[in-house]
């Protein structure tokens, strides 16, 4: 069975990093660091499966909510808004995504919130 193809779009590196670490080997990740790169990777792959979306990349101002409009377009999967704000969260939410969840608590309930 294929792996779900999860994009995530954030611009930290060190949770980039513990994304791959996590889930690499559960899911075929497609990781952008900037707003650009999420566009296209989200273009170039239209069998994503679910998104993961910071809310401020780069910077922190929200800014992402324009790309999560635009996702929303064509994408009917899950899209799970990921700040450690609460009312950056809720923007996102606002935006178009489905689900939302603090970054802190990301790792941990991903597998839940990837599943339901």
């Amino acid at each position: 069975m294929d792996k779900v193809k999860v994009l995530v779009v954030e611009d930290n590196q060190r949770w980039q990093d513990t994304f791959a670490r996590k889930f690499g080997q559960d899911f075929q990740l497609l990781q952008a660091t900037t707003i650009e790169q999420g566009e296209e990777l989200f273009l170039a792959n239209p069998d994503i499966g679910i998104v993961v979306m910071d809310a401020c990349v780069p910077g922190d101002d929200p800014n992402t909510m324009n790309l999560v409009k635009k996702i929303r377009e064509t994408f009917v999967g899950k899209m799970i808004a990921s700040s450690s704000v609460k009312d950056y969260r809720e923007i996102l939410m606002a935006a178009g995504c489905s689900h939302q969840c603090p970054k802190n608590d990301l790792f941990e309930k991903f597998p839940e919130l990837a599943n339901a």
